[in-house]
């Protein structure tokens, strides 16, 4: 059983290469933002979502998020921008 949590998204190739040879592997820590470059679906080429954000400010009671995604971190403008 392989795991892998929401900041290591852009490790999910190598995870499923490792779990299909018999491997477990687990990332599931903060880590360093995805890039912005990851491959997209896009249904539309006249749009683009940019996200200029990840992870959340901790204001719902209710919510899980928080600790799966942390606190709210921004991507630089050069990134966005690129």
């Amino acid at each position: 059983l392989s795991i892998i949590g929401v900041q290591q998204i852009h490790r999910v190739v190598e995870v499923v290469e490792e779990s299909v040879k018999g491997h477990a592997v687990r990332l599931l820590g903060q880590g360093v933002r995805p890039a912005l470059d990851l491959p997209k679906i896009r249904r539309n080429a006249l749009i683009e979502i940019v996200p200029i954000s990840m992870g959340c400010l901790n204001r719902c009671t209710y919510c899980k998020t928080k600790h799966a995604r942390g606190d709210l971190v921004s991507y630089s403008p050069e990134s966005v921008v690129s």
